[in-house]
């Protein structure tokens, strides 16, 4: 589980970073070192004992995510007091809608069978075309009853 976290830090690090730069929260740069930070403490959070809820919760694991994040995030970014309690909320309520989605979007594309869907459903017959399983054992009999 430690492993999907890490890999999925570092696109949610560059989606809410990214957020932050066009909600002119500061540079690229400050931008992306105030998402490292606020997305490093919500990590913590994450290793420290909130993940087996997450993870184990159907549904409702990314509801329960987006909520913790959220306060989380909000309040490392309140700490580092660079901006009005406006912009900040804002920017945290965008920045991990957007960041939900993403992780929505890698969790959907994962659970398609993918390597069933190119490879498995194809099958070659003894003549070499490439045919859908199924469609060969009516073409086989049709051949064989044209032979006869």
């Amino acid at each position: 589980m430690l492993g999907f976290y890490i890999f999925q830090f570092v696109p949610i690090l560059l989606v809410e970073g990214f957020v932050l730069w066009r909600m002119k929260w500061g540079g690229l740069g400050r931008s992306m070192f105030d998402s490292l930070l606020m997305n490093f403490a919500s990590f913590l959070g994450l290793i420290l004992g909130l993940g087996p809820y997450i993870a184990g919760s159907g549904p409702w694991g990314l509801t329960l995510f987006g909520t913790y994040s959220i306060m989380v995030e909000g309040t490392v970014l309140m700490l580092l007091e660079r901006h009005p309690p406006k912009l900040v909320w804002s920017a945290v309520l965008i920045a991990n809608l957007l960041g939900c989605i993403v992780l929505d979007c890698e969790v959907f594309f994962n659970s398609i069978p993918w390597h069933d869907l190119i490879s498995s459903n194809k099958t070659t017959t003894t003549t070499g075309s490439v045919s859908f399983r199924g469609l060969d054992t009516v073409f086989a009999v049709k051949r064989s009853s044209q032979a006869n």
